[in-house]
């Protein structure tokens, strides 16, 4: 792998690991870099550190897209319920919700942290990112 390389893939991965904390911002930033870089004569190890980059930032947003829309569906249907049914059961749910879907956002950045982590390590070896 070429130095040139090396180092893009660090400033993707840094870039990458950072996404959390800039609201998407750094993420997008890395994925395009990591598209624009993926084909400029890339040998396996590079392919494979820019692809990963790539599939598991759409992977994570997809995620928490789904997780969005879900919480938002759920709360306005329990909301909807409640309203016309009154039930302090429901109104429970209605306060516990936002504290589970923090819960399940934590869980998914911390994984998505380690993934970036881990193809960091692979990358200081000189390792191809198993796809």
């Amino acid at each position: 792998m070429t130095e040139e390389h090396k180092k893009g893939i660090w400033f993707a991965y840094i870039a990458s690991f950072l996404t959390p904390f800039t609201l998407l911002l750094s993420g997008i930033i890395a994925i395009i870099y990591a598209g624009y870089k993926l084909d400029k004569g890339a040998d396996e190890v590079a392919y494979s550190h820019y692809y990963t980059i790539i599939r598991s930032f759409f992977l994570f947003l997809t995620f928490f897209v789904v997780l969005g829309v879900s919480a938002a569906t759920t709360t306005g249907m329990i909301a909807g319920a409640e309203y016309w049914i009154h039930s302090e059961i429901l109104d429970k749910v209605l306060n516990i919700l936002p504290f589970v879907g923090g819960a399940i956002a934590f869980v998914a950045v911390v994984v998505w942290l380690a993934k970036i982590i881990n193809g960091m390590k692979l990358l200081s070896q000189n390792q191809a990112v198993k796809l």
